[in-house]
């Protein structure tokens, strides 16, 4: 199959949840399929990052987007009905490259990344059509309009409302629709189009450890500069991590991942807790963790940071918000935290018992290899191609 793939970012290397996503369907689709991928072209991305993707791609276009354009572009945002993110992120000479590229070579199928880049596909009755949500953006909106004050919450209650009136408008504009989790789904819809597509592990990268593991080591992965993930890791370590202190010494807390904020990076300052910021391979660190915490207070889609200790064997302790779609049984393959004082609960308890860590690991590890491979994640994505194909001939 000859496939047009359009994002939003350069999917390497794949640090921001949208491009994890992008390139692992990128590296499984490859053996099978031949790709086009069209990306906007960063400054960020280096020659060896531009290698690795070149190798998954029968064809690399790059679309130079100067920042200038992208603000003007914004500028449309009182007179139009598209949501913000919409307006910058898909400037005109995206669409116009990708309305070159179908006019030179035939395309069995165009795969678009998130809601912010569907305008590409205005327009397109030649090829099918389909769009991968990833998560239910108009919910995601919603939460950050929650946790946000005024006049910042205003913009996100609008940009939210938005979003929803788009995505719902996108449904019937596309053959087929992926999304991450029955959560978001359940968010825009019930829609026979729309599909539930989980995101993966590359169990490699991930590989199973049970010996080894630091003592009274509670590890909290994933990119900072996200969100959620920045308010997470200030809850856990501000409201929960005392608690654990009180009924357990000597217990230390990493934070791990890129671009911390500066509200993150002051943690370090609270006893036990060192905030590590970038790291190469996650996987160093949850390797040697005691326990792996997914203290997530609002938020959408799957979880990566879940699935890779869940993978790596680090035993997890999560809420209810960060477990999202990932079908796992609360005390058979992780712990669910109902509050403030149940979370540190259960991570004491995790701490001290070094059979239910490995009850739960070992679970959590069959779980991962059974549902969440990047391999079955693929092969439920070319179902949904046939289908779009299909829905096409029929018209």
């Amino acid at each position: 199959m000859r496939i047009l793939c359009v994002v939003s970012r350069f999917p390497y290397p794949p640090i921001y949840g949208d491009q994890v996503r992008s390139y692992h369907f990128l590296r499984v689709l490859s053996r099978r399929h031949s790709i086009t991928l069209v990306t906007p072209i960063s400054k960020h991305v280096d020659n060896q990052s531009q290698r690795i993707v070149s190798q998954l791609c029968e064809r690399l276009v790059f679309v130079k987007v100067p920042k200038w354009q992208a603000i003007t572009h914004l500028s449309r945002f009182p007179f139009s009905p598209l949501p913000l993110q919409t307006l910058y992120f898909c400037p005109p000479a995206i669409q116009k490259q990708v309305r070159a590229l179908l006019e030179e070579e035939p395309f069995d199928l165009i795969h678009i990344q998130l809601a912010r880049m569907a305008p590409i596909a205005n327009g397109l009755s030649s090829v099918p059509k389909v769009l991968d949500f990833i998560d239910a953006l108009s919910l995601n909106m919603r939460h950050r309009a929650m946790l946000e004050r005024w006049p910042i919450k205003w913009l996100f209650q609008l940009e939210a409302q938005r979003m929803a009136r788009y995505e719902q408008k996108l449904v019937s504009s596309f053959d087929q629709q992926v999304i991450s989790s029955l959560l978001d789904k359940e968010a825009i819809g019930s829609y026979k189009t729309l599909h539930v597509i989980p995101n993966g592990v590359n169990v490699e990268d991930f590989p199973y450890t049970e010996n080894g593991r630091e003592d009274n080591l509670i590890v909290f992965t994933g990119r900072l500069g996200y969100f959620f993930n920045a308010d997470a890791a200030v809850y856990f370590a501000t409201r929960i991590f005392p608690l654990i202190l009180q009924q357990k010494r000597n217990v230390r807390f990493l934070i791990v991942g890129a671009d911390p904020p500066p509200r993150v990076r002051q943690l370090s300052r609270l006893p036990g807790v060192k905030v590590i910021g970038y790291v190469p391979r996650i996987h160093d660190y949850l390797a040697k963790a005691t326990v792996a915490i997914a203290p997530m207070q609002a938020g959408t889609g799957i979880q990566n940071k879940i699935l890779e200790a869940m993978a790596s064997g680090a035993p997890v302790v999560a809420t209810l918000y960060a477990l999202g779609g990932i079908e796992a049984i609360d005390g058979e393959h992780l712990l669910v935290a109902k509050d403030d004082k149940d979370m540190a609960e259960q991570v004491v308890r995790l701490l001290k018992d070094p059979g239910l860590r490995c009850h739960l690991s070992r679970n959590a590890r069959w779980l991962v290899e059974e549902k969440y491979t990047w391999e079955r994640s693929v092969a439920m994505l070319e179902k949904v191609y046939r289908l779009a194909i299909e829905r096409r001939k029929g018209r």
